[in-house]
C-alpha cells in the first residue's frame, strides 16, 4: 500500500512490540516474510501487499482508517507552526542542523519561539524567506521549494 505514511507504518512496529511479539512471529502470524514486515515498519508501505497490511491491522487490533485520520488531523497542525515560530537564517548557527541529499547540502531547522534565536541571538525568520508562505517542518518551502536556509553547496 503506498498511501500509508511513514508516521502509521511505526505506530504498527509500536503496537507489535506493546503485544511483546517479534518481528518473526508477527510475520509467521500473518503469513508475509519477516524482512517484507521490518521495512514496513521502518516506514515503506509498498512493502506489504494491501492484503497482509489488513491482517496486520487486524492482528495487531489497530483500525488503518482511525490511524489514518488522525496522522491527516496532525499534519495539518504541524503544517500550520504558531505565528510566533521562527527559524534562525544563519547556516553556521547549531539550531540548523546540516545535512547532505545528494550533493546538495541543506539545513533541518529548529522552530524556535521569541523574536530572536537562542543560540546565536539573530532575528528569526517568521515566513518562508523566498516566497512568504507560512513554516513547515523540513529544511525546504513546501509552496516553492526553495530552502530556507540558504548555504547549501549546489
Amino acid at each position: 500500500m503506498q498511501n500509508i505514511p511513514k508516521t502509521v507504518c511505526i505506530k504498527f512496529k509500536e503496537a507489535r512490540r506493546a503485544l511483546g511479539l517479534t518481528q518473526s512471529q508477527l510475520a509467521i502470524s500473518i503469513g508475509c516474510q519477516q524482512a517484507a514486515l521490518s521495512m514496513f515498519e521502518s516506514g515503506k508501505p509498498t512493502k506489504l501487499s494491501g492484503e497482509y497490511v489488513s491482517k496486520l491491522a487486524a492482528r495487531l487490533n489497530l483500525n488503518l482508517d482511525e490511524l489514518m485520520e488522525k496522522d491527516r488531523s496532525s499534519d495539518v497542525a504541524v503544517m500550520q507552526p504558531s505565528a510566533s515560530a521562527g527559524f534562525c537564517p544563519d547556516p553556521d548557527c547549531p539550531s540548523n542542523i546540516q545535512y547532505a541529499v545528494g550533493e546538495r547540502m541543506f539545513f533541518r531547522i529548529t522552530l524556535q519561539k521569541g523574536r530572536y534565536c537562542a543560540h546565536c541571538g539573530e532575528v528569526l525568520e517568521k515566513r518562508c524567506p523566498s516566497c512568504g508562505a507560512a513554516l513547515n517542518e523540513g529544511a525546504c518551502c513546501s509552496m516553492c521549494g526553495k530552502a530556507y536556509v540558504n548555504g547549501q553547496v549546489e
